[in-house]
């Protein structure tokens, strides 16, 4: 099959979804014009930003941080060391080696030194690990974004992972969730950076194989506290029909953006605008609360007799 672009090269690269097959040169052309589009379409990025990178060391974040340079951002990774015995030393490996072949010095948060590794973290509070993670790490995002002056935080969930999160929601009618889901959420008040998904329009399988053509070497297990994730099993769902009918999850996601958008011009959100956020009263971190979701968990891993008295005005009771 020869490339659909130049009609030249043989194809390595087929994506029924789009009904094109690429040589490896026009398929990175093809993923950075997605990648420009869904930035485009919702600025989410200016050429002014300064953007911190999330990196795990798989393939999504490790691409965004690839294309984004190519696109000529002013980049940065952010490593965070989840403390998972084996993995996360792997996954820092990859990080790190990457970054150097960039000229680049990943920043590094390592949450055994913070007090609260993921493993630890949710066996104490006895809540699922995933759930766990995602609080803990965008405390960091943000954090160390803030703290640095970067003005933007970028993560590498493709179009799979918004597609499969966006089933969830619906299947739950987790009004509060879909309201929020976006490839863009904006900054509020002097310390809450803004948070983008430059990949949202590109899929998982279009990461892969921009990741193994441009010779970019990433974890390739999957977290192992993921196993029962709930949201794999959504991504399940969407491949078995997303291999029947080519584009479905494409068509699903950008049909839910594009209604959302109506809704917000008609007005249909007011209702939920919410206030600037205030700073926690532990670590200064903007919060809606008086205490943030991270200094509340991180109480319960390091003192867990002292969350009443710390948290909730129990002093001096028995």
């Amino acid at each position: 099959m020869k490339c659909t672009r130049c009609r030249k090269t043989q194809a390595a690269v087929d994506l029924p979804s789009h009904h094109s097959a690429f040589c490896p040169e026009c398929f990175f052309v093809f993923f950075r014009r997605q990648v420009e589009e869904g930035i485009r379409n919702f600025s989410l990025l200016s050429p002014g930003d300064r953007v911190l990178v999330c990196v795990s060391g798989g393939k999504d974040s490790l691409v965004l941080w690839d294309v984004l340079m190519e696109l000529g951002y002013d980049t940065e990774g952010l490593y965070i060391d989840l403390g998972i015995e084996g993995y996360s030393s792997r996954s820092r490996e990859k990080v790190q080696s990457y970054a150097g072949t960039r000229g680049k010095e990943p920043i590094v948060v390592d949450l055994h030194a913070e007090g609260v590794p993921i493993p630890l973290a949710a066996k104490s509070i006895r809540k699922e690990e995933c759930s766990v993670c995602g609080k803990v790490k965008r405390y960091f995002f943000n954090r160390v974004a803030a703290e640095r002056g970067f003005t933007a935080v970028a993560t590498g969930h493709n179009l799979d992972d918004e597609a499969a999160r966006l089933l969830g929601n619906l299947l739950h009618w987790d009004r509060d969730y879909l309201s929020r889901q976006h490839p863009l959420l904006p900054g509020a008040g002097e310390g809450l950076v803004r948070k983008v998904k430059p990949l949202w329009r590109v899929s998982e399988l279009e990461t892969a194989a921009y990741g193994f053509l441009k010779g970019i070497d990433y974890v390739i297990e999957e977290c192992p506290m993921s196993e029962h994730a709930t949201s794999l099993v959504y991504k399940d769902a969407l491949s078995l029909i997303e291999e029947k009918m080519p584009g479905t999850r494409r068509k699903f996601y950008q049909g839910f953006l594009e209604e959302s958008r109506r809704w917000k011009e008609e007005g249909a959100d007011e209702e939920n605008a919410a206030a600037l956020p205030g700073a926690c009263a532990v670590c200064g971190a903007p919060t809606y609360a008086e205490v943030c979701s991270f200094c509340r968990l991180k109480s319960r891993v390091t003192n867990p007799g002292d969350v009443l008295k710390t948290f909730y005005g129990f002093q001096g009771r028995s």
